[in-house]
């Protein structure tokens, strides 16, 4: 069984401009399937507007879909109870985008990383100080740093108060929405570092959504591309991608792929 499975997903928003009445539905989503094996990250790429982010909320529980299924741990989300479907959230994390928008300007790190132990965990003072101090270390940041707010870090260390607030559960899968994208070079390259190791140290899984290549083959062990609301290519590895003749893979591929083949590289 699948820790993850996305069955027939369709999904559409209202629409409503001068020529359209409202409530004419927009598809975003279409008949969309995918799975994601324990331990594993499934990569998936698109440009802009093909319905990744939308698919990740609607594997997160935070939007329910027309038709089809999302079997997490083999339950359906959408069709469990309240309390197995709060028992499952604690599995299921996410790391968005916007690292500054993801936090409270207001919560110091300590605060931030604490919150998802506080709604699900009860320990005492001592137990969940030394708690946080372990999880800032496992994401290369200091126990000092739990004091600091979220204006005294730059974009990659919030990141990381980011990614050790989606650990502190030890959850089995963590949906990636773009989580390296508004980084520099540098810091996504230590970021995409620190996840790997994170997924093989705390046997992780990871739906890794994204535009960039490069960075979903760095970390992927299977990749899916989608291209309006629909998966148009499914590969077990980048050799699969390199070689498809789908024009929208070519595109993705055209802005990091060398033109002699033997130059083609994607690590």
């Amino acid at each position: 069984m699948s820790l993850l499975q996305v069955n027939n997903v369709t999904h559409s928003y209202g629409a409503t401009n001068r020529f359209w009445r409202a409530g004419r539905q927009k598809t975003v989503l279409s008949d969309v399937s995918l799975s994601i094996e324990q331990g594993q990250c499934l990569g998936l790429l698109g440009t802009s507007g093909a319905g990744k982010s939308t698919l990740g909320k609607v594997i997160l529980g935070l939007e329910k879909p027309l038709k089809g299924q999302i079997l997490f741990q083999g339950v359906d989300l959408y069709e469990t109870n309240p309390s197995t479907r709060r028992r499952l959230r604690r599995d299921l994390q996410a790391v968005f985008q916007d690292c500054y928008s993801s936090v409270n300007p207001r919560m110091n790190a300590e605060q931030i990383i604490g919150e998802p132990l506080r709604n699900y965990e009860r320990l005492s003072p001592n137990e969940h100080r030394r708690s946080i101090s372990m999880l800032l270390e496992s994401v290369g940041l200091s126990p000092e740093d739990r004091g600091k707010y979220p204006h005294q870090f730059s974009g990659g260390q919030l990141q990381r108060i980011n990614i050790a607030r989606a650990i502190a559960l030890k959850p089995k899968l963590i949906v990636l929405d773009e989580a390296v994208s508004s980084l520099d070079m540098v810091n996504q390259t230590h970021v995409l570092h620190l996840l790997d190791e994170l997924k093989t140290s705390f046997g992780l899984s990871y739906l890794f959504i994204t535009h960039d290549v490069k960075a979903a083959c760095s970390l992927s062990n299977s990749l899916v591309v989608m291209e309006k609301g629909e998966v148009i290519e499914s590969c077990e590895d980048q050799s699969q991608l390199i070689a498809s003749s789908h024009p929208t893979v070519k595109k993705l591929l055209e802005s990091i792929l060398s033109e002699h083949p033997r130059s083609r590289s994607i690590n």
